[in-house]
């Protein structure tokens, strides 16, 4: 037995499902139209291989090296052990970022090939370590 309210409920249900299909079409279309648009940052080596723009704004993620402070100017290169990123900033910088730390800056190239960051920050370790058991520690006294 069909209802008068069954007709309305299906298309409902069917211009619902039409948006999310067309919403994730849309995504993907935007995904591979746009490589680059997914990357959360780029390594130096891939900095060096791609011709970049100064207009752009660029994401690079490295190992820190050559760190230096003068005020609140900071100069440092990032790198991969195959190329780096020479970055300068003004401003603050996180206290865990130091030589030999993982850090990510966000900038536009200048022409000499130097990073100017608008923002640094200092890459989380994805190590987890567990604190040792009390016991164990209080037995080795």
């Amino acid at each position: 037995m069909k209802t008068e309210t069954s007709a309305p409920r299906r298309l409902r249900w069917g211009v619902g499902i039409t948006l999310i299909v067309f919403g994730i079409a849309g995504l993907a279309f935007w995904a591979v139209a746009s490589p680059g648009a997914l990357a959360y940052y780029k390594t130096p080596t891939e900095v060096a291989s791609q011709h970049i723009g100064p207009d752009q704004m660029l994401r690079v993620g490295g190992r820190v090296a050559d760190l230096k402070r003068d005020g609140s100017f900071v100069s440092f290169d990032l790198t991969d052990a195959k190329n780096s990123v020479p970055i300068t900033y003004r401003g603050e910088i996180p206290d865990t970022l130091k030589n030999g730390t993982d850090g990510i800056a966000q900038g536009r190239i200048s022409p000499d090939g130097t990073l100017v960051a608008s923002n640094v920050q200092a890459k989380c370790s994805s190590k987890f370590v567990p604190k040792k058991n009390a016991k164990t520690q209080l037995g080795r006294a």
